[in-house]
């Protein structure tokens, strides 16, 4: 769980490449509880030419999920007295990010501690109170043995949080279609997870019976991938679904270790995972969002709406998930050029943050969806709003729509300004 008072110190992140691709600077995270420890190391780091500081948090569990998303180069974690549950999840996270140079800081060298630290595959343990002079020299030998090349060669997984800030935006909509169009339109192996008990409307929406739900799993005595998998629901194109319950009654507190768990079930399965949110920004949220790999905050073209995306996106730089260029995206849900009283150039304006991509506002065929349970962008797929949210399903995973979708596209507003 992300810490949201202590983990942060408000600097901003400065430009470069986070995930380090060789050009860019040597980007550093640190994860160290203790603030003395914290002040010391960014005062080194911030002398070190061709060094950026990107990331900070006190706690090891949110500080790891923070670094499986920036994929930093170097890893710096703090070994405390008891440094066997450290050593662990240093040595779990080093097999699923090889590249990533992993500098532990103990308050003493003890062979038997060094010998662990190596075992977990550490490149340099470095003592306290942290030596500037032999930090610069550790940095320079990851810079020239390579042991740090960019995290971003490996393959990382999609986990595609949707957002609504503000309720009745479509949020969950936009996740149900999404969902079924990676898979029927991009042949992508996709799961939607419902994480927003107070609507619960994945399974309705695309025409499935909650016969399992995520209450199901989160009675279970254990939470692993063949306890999620044997409550997942299936739509008939192949997408799964993690619901939940029909009846409120039986709707369960999901804790934030609980959806911790499940997304790191569901990603180890599929391809891309698409998470409906809650509105609000609860211990869970932010458990799901340091998980994501994308955050879509989705609004309307109004001043409450734009309102609660703004407040929304400043909880989000002071968590530095804007640290990662184009992880939070802004998508504007129920477009329409010729009607809209606020421009896409006043809303760039107001959230410092261009629309990745507008949905157009189809209100008929949308509301027939949903009455119908059947996805707009499987049943009529050349409709705008259709068209928008296959585009934006390509995008969010680098590829074309297919050819139907942009020849509609380009037959019917190849005039207009592009979105």
């Amino acid at each position: 769980m992300t810490d949201t008072n202590s983990n942060h110190d408000g600097r901003p992140v400065q430009g470069g490449d986070p995930g380090g691709n060789g050009t860019g600077p040597i980007t550093f995270l640190v994860i160290l509880n203790d603030e003395r420890d914290r002040f010391s190391t960014r005062t080194a780091i911030d002398g070190l030419p061709g060094v950026e500081l990107v990331g900070e948090r006190t706690e090891l569990r949110s500080g790891l999920l923070l670094a499986r998303q920036l994929r930093p180069r170097i890893l710096l974690l703090d070994l405390p007295e008891k440094c066997d549950e450290a050593l662990i999840a240093a040595g779990s996270f080093k097999l699923d990010f090889p590249d990533i140079a992993l500098f532990l800081m103990s308050n003493t060298l003890d062979p038997q501690v060094l010998l662990k630290a190596i075992r977990a595959g550490a490149q340099e343990v470095l003592k306290k109170p942290l030596d500037k002079v032999l930090l610069q020299e550790a940095v320079e030998r990851v810079s020239r043995s390579g042991a740090a090349r960019s995290a971003g060669e490996t393959r990382a997984r999609s986990i595609i949080s949707v957002f609504g800030p503000k309720g009745g935006v479509g949020t969950s909509t936009i996740a149900a279609n999404l969902a079924v169009a990676f898979k029927a339109h991009f042949g992508v192996n996709s799961v939607l997870a419902d994480f927003d008990p107070a609507s619960g409307d994945a399974a309705h929406l695309l025409g499935l019976k909650a016969e399992h739900s995520i209450a199901d799993v989160a009675r279970a005595p254990r939470i692993d991938s063949p306890t999620v998998h044997m409550n997942l629901l299936h739509h008939r194109t192949g997408t799964a679904v993690l619901a939940q319950p029909e009846d409120m009654n039986k709707v369960e507190v999901v804790t934030p270790a609980q959806a911790g768990g499940m997304i790191d079930a569901l990603s180890s399965s599929f391809d891309v995972v698409v998470i409906d949110t809650p509105h609000t920004l609860d211990e869970v949220s932010l458990e799901l969002f340091d998980r994501s790999t994308s955050i879509l905050i989705v609004l309307e073209l109004s001043v409450p709406g734009i309102r609660a995306a703004r407040r929304a996106l400043d909880v989000f730089e002071r968590l530095r998930y804007t640290a990662v260029p184009d992880r939070v995206k802004m998508i504007v849900n129920r477009y329409s050029r010729s009607r809209a009283l606020i421009s896409l150039d006043e809303l760039a304006e107001a959230l410092q943050s261009r629309a990745y991509q507008t949905i157009e506002n189809d209100y008929q065929r949308i509301f027939t969806s949903v009455n119908s349970g059947r996805p707009l962008c499987l049943d009529d797929p050349e409709t705008p709003a259709a068209r928008d949210l296959i585009t934006l399903a390509g995008k969010l995973i680098g590829r074309e729509a297919p050819a139907a979708v942009a020849g509609a596209r380009r037959g019917l507003f190849g005039r207009m300004a592009p979105r």
